[in-house]
Protein backbone atom coordinates (compact mmCIF):
# COMPACT_ATOMS: atom_id res chain seq x y z
CA UNK A 1 0.00 0.00 0.00
CA UNK A 2 1.29 3.39 -0.82
CA UNK A 3 1.28 6.45 1.45
CA UNK A 4 -0.02 10.09 1.41
CA UNK A 5 1.16 12.98 3.36
CA UNK A 6 -0.35 16.04 3.48
CA UNK A 7 0.97 19.50 4.62
CA UNK A 8 -0.96 22.61 4.58
CA UNK A 9 -2.10 25.55 6.69
CA UNK A 10 -3.66 24.56 9.51
CA UNK A 11 -6.68 23.42 9.67
CA UNK A 12 -6.38 22.63 6.13
CA UNK A 13 -4.24 19.25 5.98
CA UNK A 14 -6.22 17.14 9.47
CA UNK A 15 -9.70 18.38 7.39
CA UNK A 16 -8.40 16.93 4.09
CA UNK A 17 -7.16 13.79 5.95
CA UNK A 18 -10.60 13.46 7.60
CA UNK A 19 -11.94 13.96 4.62
CA UNK A 20 -10.02 11.14 2.86
CA UNK A 21 -10.30 8.75 6.05
CA UNK A 22 -14.10 8.84 5.76
CA UNK A 23 -14.60 7.51 2.27
CA UNK A 24 -11.41 5.46 3.18
CA UNK A 25 -11.63 4.49 7.35
CA UNK A 26 -9.03 1.59 6.28
CA UNK A 27 -6.48 3.76 5.17
CA UNK A 28 -5.88 5.64 8.43
CA UNK A 29 -2.11 4.45 9.35
CA UNK A 30 -1.17 5.46 5.10
CA UNK A 31 -2.58 8.77 5.50
CA UNK A 32 -0.57 11.26 7.73
CA UNK A 33 -1.38 15.49 7.84
CA UNK A 34 0.59 18.00 9.40
CA UNK A 35 -1.24 21.87 10.08
CA UNK A 36 1.57 24.43 9.40
CA UNK A 37 0.39 26.99 12.27
CA UNK A 38 1.14 30.34 10.28
CA UNK A 39 3.73 31.28 12.87
CA UNK A 40 6.08 27.97 12.13
CA UNK A 41 9.39 28.80 11.02
CA UNK A 42 10.37 26.84 8.25
CA UNK A 43 12.75 24.96 9.53
CA UNK A 44 10.15 23.24 12.24
CA UNK A 45 7.91 22.39 9.35
CA UNK A 46 10.48 20.32 7.60
CA UNK A 47 11.20 18.50 10.75
CA UNK A 48 7.64 17.41 11.14
CA UNK A 49 7.73 16.71 7.34
CA UNK A 50 10.84 14.43 7.87
CA UNK A 51 9.29 13.21 11.04
CA UNK A 52 6.11 11.97 9.15
CA UNK A 53 8.14 10.19 6.24
CA UNK A 54 10.36 8.11 8.87
CA UNK A 55 7.10 7.34 10.64
CA UNK A 56 5.54 5.31 7.37
CA UNK A 57 7.43 1.72 6.49
CA UNK A 58 10.56 1.98 4.58
CA UNK A 59 8.67 0.17 1.11
CA UNK A 60 5.96 2.70 0.93
CA UNK A 61 5.41 4.98 -1.69
CA UNK A 62 4.62 8.41 -0.53
CA UNK A 63 2.92 10.81 -2.59
CA UNK A 64 3.25 14.42 -1.00
CA UNK A 65 0.09 16.85 -1.29
CA UNK A 66 0.71 20.68 0.07
CA UNK A 67 -1.92 23.27 -0.11
CA UNK A 68 -0.08 27.01 -1.82
CA UNK A 69 2.58 26.95 -3.97
CA UNK A 70 5.48 28.92 -2.47
CA UNK A 71 4.26 29.24 1.20
CA UNK A 72 5.74 27.98 4.00
CA UNK A 73 4.10 24.27 3.69
CA UNK A 74 4.97 23.88 0.05
CA UNK A 75 8.59 25.21 0.91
Amino acid sequence: MNAVLLIAHAPLASALRAGALHVFPDAGASVVAIDVRPEAAPEASLAAAQAALASLPPEQSVLILTDVFGATPCN
